[in-house]
């Protein structure tokens, strides 16, 4: 991902959890239907679902933190 140092991919991970966490209690608290599925067919299934922007965002929102950090010279 081209992150700065260590300690700021760190930080920055653990600043995007504080972000992302509070607001998937309310979908965590409502609850889904368990369905068992193999892995396959389950990373189909959200990846239709939810698209690639699911499993890209963290990665970008990461970085963009990580930029933040950098620049403010937090870590």
């Amino acid at each position: 991902m081209g992150l700065e140092t260590p300690q700021s991919a760190v930080l920055s991970a653990i600043i995007f959890n504080a972000l992302i966490i509070p607001l998937l209690v309310p979908l965590a608290l409502k609850g889904v239907r368990y369905r068992p599925m193999a892995a396959g067919p389950l990373l189909a299934r959200n990846l239709s679902i939810y698209g690639l922007g699911g499993l890209v965002a963290p990665f970008v929102g990461i970085k963009l933190i990580d930029l933040a950090v950098s620049g403010l010279h937090l870590a």
